[in-house]
């Protein structure tokens, strides 16, 4: 499974970097990486992608979000807002919307 690295601090003789490779992001491949429902995860994530690769922009980073996720432990606690067909968008739908996805950003 690939795992995204961030800031290794350079242990290659071959790679110099005056602020300690800050900012610096890698995705490596480990086998052996997550269990077998996290692997599944991701190859179904991968296979959406290839299904949707020109439709979806390719930042959409999923892989990304769902391995911070899943080591922030994180669970969502704002309620989730459904707006049916020609319904009026109040403020405070919106709000919570905007609120919501908010907190769903690392």
């Amino acid at each position: 499974m690939w795992k995204l690295k961030i800031a290794d601090g350079g242990n290659n003789p071959y790679i110099y970097s005056t602020n300690n490779f800050v900012g610096r992001q890698i995705w490596e491949f480990d086998p052996d990486y997550g269990i077998p429902e996290e692997r599944a995860e991701v190859k179904a994530a991968r296979e959406n992608y290839w299904k949707n690769r020109f439709q979806v922009r390719p930042s959409s980073d999923l892989l990304w979000r769902m391995q911070f996720l899943k080591e922030k432990r994180f669970k969502q606690t704002i309620r989730q807002v459904k707006v049916e067909n020609e319904e009026e968008i109040t403020y405070e739908t919106a709000t919570t919307a905007m609120r919501r996805a908010a907190h769903f950003l690392p």
